[in-house]
């Protein structure tokens, strides 16, 4: 699906990981650019076996969407802060969560297998930050050891 052994132009890299949970299996793939300004992901791929039907295909769509960009954003910017046992943001002008524009283009494919309908909610979301901590390392050479990632560190 992501096309893994194209080419990169410097600066871009492409990472993969998956993860096993409520029975489903999930593989994600994550397509990330590196400049000074900032990380830029254009495409994550996600392949899932959840089992021999889909119940509610939009709806799992929409949930495994949902997951990634959820995961996305916490790996990018949910930092909180104490100072004096405090917390210094103190709403969301401080605490960016995911927003549309940073949402990438997103393909989901459902692997149908013999196992029996599983849970959907939760397996999308881990794989999402280790795939894009080395599609990092694939762009820059330098490995994320903290969440949220600090550009300064990689760049």
């Amino acid at each position: 699906m992501s096309n893994w052994k194209a080419r990169r132009p410097k600066g871009t890299g492409k990472g993969f990981a998956f993860y096993y949970s409520h029975l489903g299996y999930f593989a994600e793939v994550v397509d990330a650019r590196v400049t000074k300004d900032g990380i830029v992901i254009p495409h994550v791929w996600v392949a899932a076996d959840i089992g021999k039907h889909v119940i509610n295909p939009s709806g799992a769509l929409n949930q495994v969407r949902g997951a990634v960009i959820d995961a996305l954003g916490q790996a990018l910017g949910l930092a909180i802060t104490f100072e004096d046992g405090k917390a210094q943001q103190t709403n969301f002008h401080q605490y960016p969560v995911a927003r549309n524009p940073m949402t990438p283009r997103i393909d989901v494919e459902f692997v149908i297998t013999d196992n029996n309908p599983t849970g959907l909610g939760e397996p999308a979301l881990p794989p999402a930050i280790p795939a894009l901590t080395s599609a990092i390392f694939d762009a820059t050479g330098k490995r994320v050891r903290s969440l949220p990632i600090d550009l300064d560190s990689i760049a």
